[in-house]
């Protein structure tokens, strides 16, 4: 039997950190996996529930709304009781809901199923911040981000293939109870390789030695400069990032009229441009820190800065051109683009936060993230229902990743302790 936490496969394995961080690969697969695979079901759903645009739209969005809002008391409880415990019964009930999502009989309580998936995902991601912020320096901490969430991408690239394959094969229902059941594995894995004392592993910098008790006002954090920078541009940036995963499969079926299984073949080509991304924005920055003496806040902020003026001036043509190949390809550089910045902006934040506050911190941005994240197939639904019109939708999703751009290119300092106290 291969023994898990004795890795020997990459010697890099073998370090305890960069083992929890694999864990964390394959739990954000699992976790991207069970937010889209809706985006594949909506056009079955619109026929059996009767659903229209509007309705899709809000039904896409619904997870990400608790998801938005429950960041910030998730980074609170992961600064409070630490990863371990979160990071258990956040799989365990995430993947109840996908089960439940399997299991409805009408739209009511698949919204409701959704919605608690949003609120069960909401810790995941800060909890990655704070391993990063516990088990690595900072000039290793943008590739272990970077792989991370290599995780959403890998999910997002394989999903329109895996969950095509799943519907046409086993159906739509079998297909959510399929993916719940995997969830138990991740927590199955994690309780095999996580050490509850674990202080010895830990990296000893003079800065991350702080007292995990000491107070802060959660206001003063939200309130701070450089807060405000990242979570304007996170907005922005995740608008775009979260209408191709929502609409992206019913747009190439409804504008460019492929079939169901064209549609998760093609679908994935933009996502496994993303997979590619994710690791060259750490590489990039982690580069700039040790060979070019880049300070780590401009370091982390340059690949996102130039990745989101490349998505917008991207996406704004896309339904202009007739070609579905060259449309496809727009796709593509977008996604790209945008998901440069994914790993190097959860570096960022170990980086510019205090240790005390890195988890409530990830949950602020994370919020922000997640506003624009469910904005996006709502204002979308809305725009459809009344307008029809792709133009529109593509326009504002181009503006705003590019506002987002100017926004990540203001962050010039961290957050100091002192300032939040």
């Amino acid at each position: 039997m291969i023994q898990i936490n004795k890795i020997k496969l990459i010697p890099w394995c073998r370090e305890y950190g960069w083992q929890l961080v694999i864990i964390m690969l394959l739990g954000s697969i699992v976790n991207y996996t069970d937010r889209v695979n809706l985006s594949f079901v909506i056009i079955h759903l619109q026929d059996e529930f009767n659903l229209n645009h509007s309705q899709s739209g809000f039904l896409l969005a619904a997870w990400m709304w608790p998801y938005a809002f429950m960041s910030i008391p998730s980074g609170w409880l992961i600064d409070k009781f630490g990863i371990n415990k979160i990071f258990i019964w956040s799989v365990i009930l995430w993947s109840i809901a996908t089960i439940l999502s399997g299991v409805c009989s009408n739209y009511q309580w698949l919204y409701f199923s959704r919605v608690c998936l949003g609120i069960a995902e909401a810790p995941f991601f800060m909890i990655g911040a704070k391993i990063l912020q516990l088990y690595f320096k900072d000039n290793k901490r943008g590739l272990a981000a970077s792989v991370i969430n290599l995780g959403p991408k890998i999910a997002n690239g394989l999903s329109p293939i895996l969950i095509t394959v799943l519907i046409l094969s086993i159906g739509w229902r079998w297909m959510f109870v399929l993916l719940g059941v995997i969830g138990f594995l991740i927590v199955a894995l994690w309780l095999k390789v996580y050490k509850k004392d674990d202080a010895q592993y830990q990296v000893s910098e003079v800065d991350t030695l702080v007292d995990m008790n000491a107070r802060f006002s959660i206001w003063k954090l939200i309130n701070h400069k450089t807060s405000w920078w990242i979570n304007l541009g996170n907005f922005g940036s995740s608008y775009v990032f979260w209408l191709y995963f929502t609409w992206l499969p019913t747009y190439l079926m409804d504008k460019r009229g492929l079939d169901l299984k064209a549609a998760g073949f093609i679908g994935a080509l933009p996502f496994i441009a993303g997979i590619i991304a994710v690791p060259i924005g750490g590489y990039i920055s982690d580069l700039l820190v040790k060979r070019y003496n880049f300070s780590v806040i401009k370091a982390r902020v340059l690949p996102a800065v130039i990745g989101c003026i490349i998505a917008g001036v991207s996406v704004i043509p896309i339904n202009y051109v007739d070609s579905l190949a060259l449309a496809v390809i727009l796709f593509s550089i977008s996604t790209f683009a945008v998901s440069a910045r994914v790993g190097v902006l959860w570096a960022l934040v170990s980086d510019i936060a205090p240790k005390k506050a890195v988890g409530t911190f990830g949950g602020i941005q994370n919020c922000a993230n997640f506003i624009g994240g469910a904005l996006a197939p709502t204002i979308s639904g809305l725009v459809l229902q009344s307008t029809q019109n792709y133009n529109i939708v593509f326009g504002i999703s181009g503006v705003l990743v590019i506002l987002a751009a100017f926004c990540y290119a203001m962050i010039s300092q961290p957050i100091l302790s002192i300032e939040i106290e």
